[in-house]
């Protein structure tokens, strides 16, 4: 027994009925949309947090984030001779 073909307008009107009657309304759109844009930066944040780790470690571990900290250790001592404070 074979089924009888649909026509296009039969499937996209139980695709919109069946969206429809998943989402319920525009009020649970919004939110459900509002809680995957919430999950979604907190995933990216994590992420990015998380190969940025990864990545300070490999250079740390390579002797390549040194040579950054000595130039944030010199800028801080022009810095401090140029604006002595308490002084």
């Amino acid at each position: 027994m074979k089924a009888k073909p649909r026509s296009k307008d039969q499937v996209l009107g139980a695709f919109a009925q069946s969206l429809e009657k998943y989402y319920n309304g525009w009020s649970n759109l919004m939110a459900r949309s509002f809680v995957a844009g919430l999950f979604t930066a907190l995933g990216a944040t994590v992420g990015l947090a998380l190969v940025l780790t990864l990545a300070g470690l490999i250079l740390e571990w390579l002797g390549v984030l040194p040579v950054v900290g000595g130039f944030f250790s010199r800028l801080n001592e022009v810095i401090s001779h140029a604006l002595p404070l308490g002084q």
